[in-house]
């Protein structure tokens, strides 16, 4: 049967460290007297725990001040009510002691104060302890190891002095404690908890509690000697993450905190007292007990599989054998520790990727505006195709700027020194582009009066750009077929062979692949242009470098009209970013040339803007454009209204080309496909 009595604690200064050690000595005393086992409770509660008396290390963590109440209670008969007499008497009276007891609580303090020290140096966490002075009195090896400062090297002084990074100085003038403080300790990641000492209602230090980069709550409290830091050493190790449990030389259990009671599910008011072989009796713990040798690494399973990892060290003192210290981690923790770790190697790896593919990048291609992930895509896709001779065939809506690549990638080649040949295929007309290409010899027909060089052969060595490849007549792509196969031609009229070293670039708008579906492009030519496909995203897909092509053709537009540099209002920039660009960057480069020449103030606003581009909002669908009078239209309907519109307006196929940045021959094409004229 359990007895048990509610008490007042009278003794000035409570059970602090000496005190304990005092009520600890009488304790077991009066338990080999009466041959019962007494115990403590702070009443708070009725969950508080029950605790051996004879546990120091035990009763120093209840934080037992003058005035509070506790239960004190033993499990036995009747007739040892004795006994619970006599711990009154100790712990309501003033706790003292007599001196032949002396050596023997010194014995007492000894034990208890080698076992903290022991703990403190077995641990994983860093700790930094200093005085008033912020000066450094204990630094421990865990410190060392992530701190990589011996412990000469710091013990006296300052802690600022040789950690910059410290913030103990604030605990110090604030008094306030920090939990869970992330920063960087040189190139280590250390995760921290700060609090003061304080004693008497005075502040006489501060402690630091640190561990790399691992999740923790770790040792909150120390005191400026290892006698003030014993009063609070259980608080610090209920917020460890690891568990832990200390049992003394007989195997009886003194101490576990909460996480050993989370990873092994046991509840210490039911084992502390006991001996460690009746709660564990396969542990690690049994075996240094046993053995006296400490045990690193050792796995054990719990009941459900899951693996528990500890560390389990003998406690000497004098060379005697006092106890064991356990320190366990189930291994749950340490995989969710490395999936974080791997995640970040993964995060780390990309951004390294990304880094390369940018610095990949040839400065050829700084001439191509903007900073977007699908321009970027672009340019290192054309950087990497430089390096190569390979045919490159660029797909992009007109005014996407593929001359533009298309000299950068020859730029960046291998035959930047050589020549760059630009043709577009669909402004010359069909029964010369033959010559053009290929060139012919004098009297091959009517008005050929002398030998001309083609283009291939003024490319020798260097680049040929096709543009409009998708416009050549079906007959002049077997002879350009030929020309990539086998790097050869004749001129027309001539019956000499050439043969040229040429790296050939076409482009095109149009659909290469549906064209040889409806018969209308060779496969066997597509086939060969199509090596390295590069396709430039529209102006509508890359909305973001618009701010960046404005600035850019408004500084070279300047320069050009030799005028001050302007700069463009967020309500033109809206605009700008709201239209749909039919003629991507070539029709803004022209709007800004507009907006420039017609304005007569330093910044740029919406009376510069053409009618039809502020007319534009924005619409959920950015295939659609809301036109007129709330109705949607598709983007050809939209492309013929406007063609339509601008027609009306100038009256010419040149000028309206100018204006939508498209060739006067694109104009009168698309006038004729949507019935204009």
């Amino acid at each position: 049967m359990y007895y048990q009595k509610e008490i007042v604690i009278n003794n000035p200064k409570g059970l602090h460290t000496r005190a304990a050690a005092i009520v600890s000595f009488k304790a077991t005393k009066i338990n080999k007297k009466y041959g019962v086992n007494l115990f403590i409770q702070k009443k708070v509660n009725e969950k508080e725990s029950k605790i051996p008396i004879t546990s120091m290390l035990a009763l120093t963590t209840l934080g037992i001040r003058k005035g509070d109440k506790v239960l004190i209670g033993y499990d036995g008969s009747e007739d040892c009510k004795k006994a619970l007499e006599e711990m009154e008497e100790c712990l309501t009276g003033k706790i003292d002691v007599e001196m032949s007891d002396i050596e023997a609580i010194d014995r007492v303090l000894d034990k208890n104060t080698l076992t903290s020290e022991r703990l403190i140096e077995s641990i994983s966490n860093g700790v930094i302890v200093v005085n008033e002075d912020n000066r450094v009195i204990l630094f421990n090896r865990a410190a060392e190891k992530i701190t990589n400062i011996k412990r000469n090297q710091i013990i006296g002084k300052k802690v600022n002095e040789v950690i910059e990074e410290s913030r103990l100085h604030e605990v110090l003038e604030t008094g306030k404690e920090s939990v869970q403080d992330k920063q960087k300790l040189g190139n280590t990641t250390i995760i921290t908890n700060r609090t003061p000492i304080i004693v008497d209602n005075s502040i006489i230090g501060a402690v630091a509690v640190f561990q790399d980069i691992s999740e923790i709550e770790r040792l909150s409290n120390k005191l400026e000697s290892v006698m003030e830091i014993k009063e609070r050493f259980g608080n610090i190790l209920n917020y460890a993450n690891d568990g832990i449990c200390m049992v003394d030389e007989k195997g009886i259990i003194t101490y576990v905190n909460p996480e050993f009671e989370k990873i092994w599910n046991l509840n210490k008011i039911d084992i502390q007292g006991k001996h460690v072989e009746e709660v564990l009796p396969n542990s690690a713990i049994v075996k240094v007990i046993k053995s006296g040798r400490k045990q690193l690494g050792v796995i054990s399973k719990k009941e459900e599989g899951v693996k528990v990892i500890s560390n389990v060290s003998p406690i000497f003192i004098n060379n005697a054998f006092k106890g064991v210290v356990s320190i366990s981690k189930e291994e749950t923790h340490l995989q969710k520790m490395m999936k974080k770790l791997s995640e970040a190697e993964e995060r780390i790896k990309y951004f390294k990727e990304e880094l390369d593919r940018k610095q990949n990048i040839h400065e050829a291609f700084e001439v191509i505006i903007g900073k977007s992930g699908t321009l970027e895509d672009v340019l290192y896709i054309a950087s990497k195709a430089a390096k190569t001779s390979s045919t490159v065939l660029i797909y992009g809506e007109s005014g996407t700027g593929k001359e533009l690549l298309a000299r950068a990638i020859a730029s960046a080649s291998s035959r930047k020194d050589k020549p760059f040949i630009r043709l577009n295929c669909a402004a010359i007309p069909e029964n010369l582009l033959e010559s053009e290409l290929f060139g012919h010899v004098k009297g091959a027909f009517t008005g050929a009066i002398k030998d001309k060089i083609g283009k291939f052969q003024l490319a020798d060595g260097g680049t040929i750009f096709l543009d409009e490849i998708g416009d050549i007549s079906k007959e002049m792509q077997v002879k350009l077929l030929r020309v990539l196969q086998e790097r050869e031609f004749e001129k027309v009229g001539g019956n000499h062979t050439i043969k040229v070293d040429v790296r050939v670039i076409a482009a095109t708008n149009k659909n290469l692949e549906k064209m040889i579906k409806e018969g209308e492009f060779r496969e066997d030519l597509y086939y060969r242009l199509n090596v390295i496909p590069i396709t430039l995203p529209p102006l509508r897909k890359r909305k973001g470098d618009i701010p960046l092509l404005v600035e850019h053709f408004i500084e070279k537009i300047c320069k050009k009209e030799k005028m001050s540099i302007k700069k463009v209002s967020s309500e033109v920039l809206e605009y700008l970013e709201n239209y749909y660009w039919p003629g991507n960057i070539r029709e803004l480069e022209n709007i800004i040339e507009r907006a420039i020449a017609l304005s007569d103030e330093d910044i740029l606003y919406e009376d510069c803007l053409p009618s039809y581009i502020k007319g534009v909002r924005k619409s959920e669908n950015k295939e659609l454009i809301n036109l007129v009078n709330g109705d949607l239209v598709t983007l050809e309907e939209y492309e013929k209204n406007i063609i339509k519109l601008a027609l009306e307006k100038y009256k010419s196929f040149n000028k309206v080309g100018k204006v939508l940045g498209i060739t006067h021959r694109t104009v009168a094409l698309k006038a004729r496909k949507y019935g204009i004229i």
